[in-house]
């Protein structure tokens, strides 16, 4: 009976001990780091000091976050789309062209240098570059003249609400091929060619049953990691607006990583609540 009890209690021990070590870190690197923060997001803070301030930081964050037309709210609306199209777009569209390069297609040496030019040239060149090029006086104006888009007429695509949001997603996705077209093609290289070849023994008859029954799965991880880390990156992820409006981009295609930036470079104080 005793070592009945005597095994229980190191179970216990060893279960109370798994559960613990996490907390105990939790308290220490997260709780007691951040004590002040949990602090301050009760208090209000003014020229006479602090005072204590109840639920009304939440409720005024909450009303901006969820309010019609604020910048907070368009910010975080606009964060949340960029993630899923990226998600739903934009990553089966880097696994597709990756795919190609894998399998050296038509082009592939011409698509890889049109997408790799934003890592050989510095981003603010770039960002001039496509400013000038769809400006007023630039060749996109030009070729619509000539072709008639739009009835000849300059379209603003950085200040025209229809179409800024579009403009800069645009870009983004155009300067994140970059990144992907290295690191996909690379993962895909690294398959060992006996187990492609062994698909095709097996039936593999084509390159989008190979794509999809072979190469997906054993890439998987490093699909995974971009997964992560992009959505780690929802909120804090600027885009290319610091360098085409730096602190006066329109509301409508304001982001939560440069609702933050816009905080601090305009007025540091109003980086405290919701502005």
């Amino acid at each position: 009976m005793e070592k009945s009890k005597r095994n229980k209690l190191k179970t216990n021990l060893f279960v109370y001990s798994l559960i613990g070590y996490p907390l105990i870190l939790f308290v220490i690197f997260y709780v007691v780091v951040n004590f002040n923060s949990i602090l301050l997001a009760f208090q209000t803070i003014d020229g006479t000091g602090k005072s204590f301030a109840g639920l009304s930081n939440f409720k005024a964050f909450l009303s901006e976050m969820f309010g019609k037309g604020n910048l907070l709210s368009y910010s975080f609306i606009n964060s949340i789309k960029m993630y899923f199209i990226n998600l739903v777009v934009c990553m089966p569209l880097y696994v597709f062209f990756s795919y190609l390069l894998f399998r050296k297609c038509l082009l592939h040496k011409t698509v890889s240098f049109l997408v790799m030019i934003p890592t050989i040239m510095s981003g603010l060149v770039i960002s001039l570059i496509f400013v000038n090029f769809i400006g007023s006086n630039g060749p996109l104006t030009y070729i619509m003249e000539k072709t008639g888009i739009n009835g000849g007429k300059w379209l603003n695509l950085l200040y025209d609400e229809k179409y800024a949001f579009g403009t800069t997603l645009f870009y983004m996705i155009w300067l994140s091929f970059s990144t992907s077209l290295i690191v996909y093609p690379t993962a895909m290289r690294g398959i060992n060619p006996e187990v492609l070849e062994s698909a095709k023994i097996d039936g593999i008859s084509n390159m989008f049953q190979e794509l999809w029954y072979i190469i997906l799965p054993l890439i998987y991880p490093t699909l995974t990691t971009f997964l992560i880390t992009g959505f780690a990156a929802i909120f804090s992820t600027s885009g290319p607006l610091l360098e085409f409006y730096y602190t006066d981009a329109p509301d409508y295609v304001s982001n939560m990583g440069y609702y933050f930036t816009k905080m601090i470079l305009v007025d540091s104080t109003e980086f405290s609540y919701p502005k």
